[in-house]
C-alpha cells in the first residue's frame, strides 16, 4: 500500500514532469536544417492521349524525416481548368461535398501519393490545368499548359 505521503508526492512530480522545461523538438521545424532537404514538392501529369484528359498532382516527401500533410476538411486536391481567356471551364470539386472533418496523411521519408482525375473536354483547344494540394501546412499549387487537338 501507498503511504500518504507517497501520493501526493508522485502527483507532485508528475505535475512537474508535465509543464517543466522542454527542448525545442528538431523534428517540429519548419525550416530544413541544410540545403539538400527540400521538403514536399510536386510534379504535375496530364494525359490527353484517350479522348478525355487524365490529370494527376503527384506529391512527394523529398526529405529524410516523415511530413504530416494537414487538411481542414475532406477535400485533399483540387483540379480546375481554364481556356485560353483565363475563364474557368471546369473545376473537380464544383457541385461536390466534402466532410467537415480535419483529416492528416503522413509521407514518410521519400513517399509520394498520387491523387488523379478525369476531365471530357467540351471542345479542342488551349487549356491551363491548375492543381492544388489543399494542405493548411504544405500547400501546393502548379499550372500546366497543354493544347487538345
Amino acid at each position: 500500500m501507498l503511504s500518504r505521503i507517497t501520493v501526493p508526492l508522485l502527483a507532485a512530480a508528475a505535475l512537474v514532469f508535465a509543464c517543466g522545461p522542454r527542448t525545442p523538438n528538431p523534428v517540429a521545424s519548419a525550416r530544413p536544417k541544410s540545403g539538400t532537404e527540400r521538403g514536399v514538392v510536386s510534379h504535375v501529369m496530364v494525359d490527353t492521349a484517350r479522348g478525355s484528359v487524365r490529370f494527376a498532382i503527384a506529391v512527394t516527401n523529398d526529405s529524410p524525416k516523415r511530413v504530416e500533410l494537414t487538411f481542414p476538411d475532406g477535400r485533399t486536391h483540387d483540379f480546375a481548368v481554364e481556356d485560353s481567356s483565363g475563364a474557368e471551364v471546369w473545376r473537380w470539386s464544383k457541385g461536390r461535398l466534402f466532410t467537415q472533418t480535419m483529416q492528416n496523411r503522413l509521407l514518410d521519408a521519400h513517399d509520394s501519393t498520387v491523387y488523379d482525375e478525369r476531365w471530357t473536354p467540351p471542345s479542342p483547344g488551349r487549356y491551363t490545368l491548375v492543381a492544388q494540394l489543399h494542405s493548411e501546412n504544405h500547400p501546393v499549387q502548379q499550372r500546366v499548359a497543354f493544347t487538345l487537338r
